[in-house]
């Protein structure tokens, strides 16, 4: 039975168990330069006047532009996966957690102290753009037509645990990008091995539930 574990990421926007990846449109970025002039030029108008409600207009035309283009990217690539498997696994993400902003910090005298509130608000909006929840949601919808499988997996240390003797490394940071197993010297793209790990969490959990 064709079965594919998919690690969702924003370097790849998906990386899946044979090693294929999707690659990340980043359509708000691309657009974001052209948005800003715009919500500029609307900032400068006047309130109530007609112009004012003109760029308003095509303000929101900008933004329903790059909500279809992102839509549109998560049709093409949800009903390609569903037309090719019939197990696909994901992690189990809570979104809402991993956009949450970091929480100020204070020093003994009440002074506020970096917390890397600014490169959290720039990963933040990477992961909004890429729309990993509408997608996961949208495959899971194609999938029940299809009679297609889709499970969700604990996320859990699915880049620190090799896929291929199943031991437990070190904590891997964002820049490390290749998996290499200190146990059995096994080396892989860092999302590849994730996505397996992946992939055999939600077949052991099929296996469990077919019993």
């Amino acid at each position: 039975m064709p079965a594919l574990g998919v690690d969702m990421g924003l370097l790849h926007f998906a990386t899946d168990s044979n090693g294929d990846t999707i690659e990340n449109p980043r359509h708000f970025r691309k657009s974001r330069g052209l948005l800003k002039k715009r919500q500029q030029r609307l900032s400068k108008k006047k309130r109530g006047s007609k112009r004012r409600q003109k760029t308003a207009r095509i303000v929101a035309r900008t933004h329903r532009k790059i909500r279809n283009q992102r839509r549109d990217f998560h049709h093409k690539a949800a009903r390609q996966l569903v037309e090719t498997y019939e197990t696909i696994v994901f992690e189990d993400l809570s979104v809402h957690n991993m956009v949450k902003r970091p929480k100020p910090k204070q020093d003994e005298n009440g002074k506020y102290l970096p917390n890397g509130a600014a490169a959290k608000g720039g990963l933040n909006k990477s992961i909004q753009d890429a729309g990993w929840a509408s997608f996961i949601e949208l495959v899971e919808h194609k999938a029940a037509c299809a009679g297609v499988a889709v499970y969700k997996v604990d996320p859990k240390k699915t880049s620190q645990i090799c896929s291929a003797c199943l031991k437990e490394g070190e904590h891997k940071d964002l820049s490390v990008r290749t998996h290499i197993c200190v146990y059995c010297g096994v080396i892989l793209d860092r999302d590849v091995n994730a996505a397996i790990n992946i992939l055999n969490r939600g077949l052991g959990r099929s296996l469990r539930e077919t019993a």
